[in-house]
Parts: C-alpha cells; structure tokens; sequence
C-alpha cells in the first residue's frame, strides 16, 4: 500500500474531487502531473492518459478493481496508472502488485479480428454518410473530412496535421510540405506524430487541399462530433481510413505502401524506404488515384467493401 496523504485542492478543470475518492497515494500536483505528461507524450495521447488518471486514480491503491472494468477500457486504465505511478515514483511497487495479482493487458484476439473484418459492413452508406456530413459541418470542417478521406491519417493525427498547417499558414510549404517529394512530412515533428505504437511519417494529399487549410481555421474533434450528432450523424472518420486503404489496394498500391503512408511500420523500416528509395515515384502514383478514391466517396453508391 502506498502510504502518503493525498492532498487534492483543485483539478485543472476548476472542479474538486470527492473527498470520499481520496486514498493515500501521495500529495499530488494535477497541474504538474498534467505537464509532465505534455512534455513526455503526443497532446492526445497525454490527454487521453491524464483523463483516465483522473477518473481511476484510486485503482493504484487496490489494483483488483483493475480486473473489473471492461475489456475495452482496460489497457487505457493501465497505461495511465503505468503514467502515474511512475510520476510518483512507486511504479516498481504498482508493477509489482500487478503481476502479483496477474493483471496484464488484454490482447486482441487474432481470430475474432479476422472474422470482424470478413464481416464487415463499416463501409456501406459510407457514400451518404460523407456527403450528408459535409452538408451539415463548416467550412474548415469539411477540409478536414477531405483531408481525411484522401490521407488515411488517424482522426487525431489528422486534427494534430490540419491544425499545424494552419498555425502555419503559408509558411507549411517549406516548413511542413516537401516540393519535391509531394510528400507532407509529419516525422520532422516527431512529439505530435511520432508515438511508441502509432506513428505517422507522411501523407500525399494534392497541394491545392493543403493550400485550402492553410488559409482555413483550426478544427476540433470534439465541435465535430457535436454537430455530427445534433443533425443525427455519426462519427465515422475511423472508417475514412480503412476504406482509403482498402481503395488504394484495389487500385493497385502495394500493402507495403498502404502500411507506409498509414504508419503502420516501424522507425527504421520508414527509414529504408522513404529516404533510400525514390519517395517521388509513389507520390505520383498516389496522387493520380486520388480523384477515383475521392469520386466514390461522392458520387458513385457504395457496395460491400472487404477489407
């Protein structure tokens, strides 16, 4: 048991916690502890990592309780305890009261991910779900919901993108975008892109969209869903990204290339190719299948897509 008072004055949201949640786990800074965070990792990954600290802070005096919240939620609670432990100094003792409880994190199944995706229906209505959505958001929001489509970006890291772009105006054509590539390059800034897991390192989206945001306003995910949802939409921007990469395969991009501009390759695999290999010759190819991927999205009706 960890054996100091906690002291909470105030959360960074103005609001106090409930006497009742407090344990003996230490006097502890939220303030600090938030910025500690902002310094190790990616915005929306500390963020997400501060939210569940808040929320299950007390799970480090009695980890059992670990056990007993559902799966999906359940890595997320140990990556934050895993955080906060280790801004408190006592991770050898949370580790230690983890394994001797046997708590682990909970590993995807191989066979059910198989069969959810031979089954899946995320991309019918995809068509309609996309126009009305753009119907209904603004004018900066929609560039996003573009960019996304022809990216294959995760929601946050095309936020995180879409964001710097316009922070940087007219100055992203040398400071973010390579002329001579085609290539916008995520990995010069690597604590926004750049994760132990998910990283991104480029996108290949047609100069004149990127021009588009770069004169537009900052977006936010959560005014997007907001407004998705009070014109009865839902959130589908994480089926923009399976279904660019299931478009650029049947196109005839390599599932080494679709795994490159989706991150889903290591550091120095990255490296190998994208700096020893003629980056040019695939961002030509890619920008010429971008029109088709994009005309489906708007004008031709969906059909039941396997990934």
């Amino acid at each position: 048991m960890m054996q100091q008072k906690l002291s909470f004055p105030a959360t960074p949201w103005g609001c106090r916690l409930a006497w009742s949640r407090l344990v003996d786990l230490g006097s502890l800074n939220w303030s600090s502890f938030k910025q500690y965070l902002d310094n190790k990792y990616a915005k929306c990954y500390a963020t997400s990592i501060f939210e569940h600290s808040i929320k299950y802070y007390t799970y480090l005096d009695d980890v059992n309780q670990i056990q007993l919240v559902k799966p999906t939620v359940r890595n997320n609670i140990i990556n934050a305890l895993i955080a906060l432990s280790r801004y408190l100094g006592n991770y050898e003792e949370f580790k230690r009261e983890m394994d001797s409880h046997g708590i682990k994190r909970v590993k995807p199944d191989p066979i059910a991910t198989f069969t959810r995706i031979f089954s899946s229906n995320a991309h019918v209505g995809l068509d309609k779900w996309y126009s009305d959505s753009i119907a209904v958001l603004n004018e900066n929001e929609r560039l996003y919901l573009r960019f996304m489509a022809l990216s294959g970006l995760r929601a946050m890291e095309g936020i995180n993108s879409f964001n710097l772009i316009v922070v940087m105006g007219s100055k992203y054509s040398t400071e973010y975008y390579n002329e001579n590539t085609k290539f916008l390059e995520h990995f010069r800034y690597p604590k926004l892109f750049l994760r132990n897991s998910k990283n991104c390192y480029v996108s290949c989206v047609p100069k004149s969209l990127l021009d588009e945001i770069s004169n537009s306003a900052k977006v936010s995910y959560v005014a997007i869903d907001k407004r998705l949802n009070r014109n009865n939409l839902p959130m589908k921007i994480k089926q923009l990204r399976s279904y660019y990469a299931t478009q650029m395969r049947k196109a005839g991009l390599l599932s080494e290339q679709i795994d490159l501009m989706e991150g889903r390759i290591g550091k120095s695999i990255f490296l190998m190719h994208y700096f020893k290999e003629n980056p040019k010759l695939l961002s030509d190819k890619i920008i010429e299948l971008l029109p088709d991927l994009e005309n489906s999205l708007t004008t031709a009706k969906m059909e039941m897509i396997i990934v």
